[in-house]
């Protein structure tokens, strides 16, 4: 009996100190963006906009990728202001294909569809690279439920590509 329970503390603390050490590797590796040069400059291209209180169903999206981190362009008919791309996946999460390549934040100047005073503050943008192209999907703030006045706004299906 002695003997299972010494091999059971052993196994738990063995367990304990293998995720803290893989979140550690998984947090130190994910944080910071490893840009390509084949990654940076002017992508441009469209998302699906999937909500249905939306009439509008083009998101057309423009961004200039710097070597910095930043980005700068548009979202709809918005301008996004502070924006900056990252690495979304540590070591672990790039094992299990858990998360996007990489995201890009930001904020949201104007209205990101016009034609239906449709204003969000902020946007994420996550995205894969495959073959030389962006895919993705678009995010707004906003709540989960509550229609056109304060929901987020998704889209699918990005598509982003290079242009010199």
């Amino acid at each position: 009996m002695r003997d299972n329970i010494a091999r059971f503390k052993l196994r738990f603390h063995a367990a304990v100190a293998a995720s803290f050490f893989f979140a550690g590797v998984g947090m130190a590796l994910g944080n910071e963006a490893s840009l390509a040069p084949e990654m940076l400059g002017r992508w441009a291209g469209n998302a699906r906009i999937v909500v249905s209180w939306c009439v509008q169903t083009n998101l057309p999206i423009a961004l200039d990728i710097h070597a910095d981190g930043t980005v700068a362009g548009k979202v709809g008919d918005a301008h996004l202001r502070n924006g900056w791309i990252e690495s979304n996946r540590g070591l672990l999460n790039h094992a299990f294909t858990a998360r996007s390549d990489y995201i890009i934040h930001g904020t949201l100047k104007g209205p990101i569809v016009a034609a239906e005073a449709i204003t969000r503050p902020r946007v994420s943008i996550p995205l894969n690279v495959k073959n030389g192209v962006f895919v993705g999907s678009v995010e707004t703030s906003g709540t989960l439920v509550g229609g056109k006045t304060n929901m987020m706004l998704s889209a699918a299906s990005l598509a982003l590509t290079h242009s010199h």
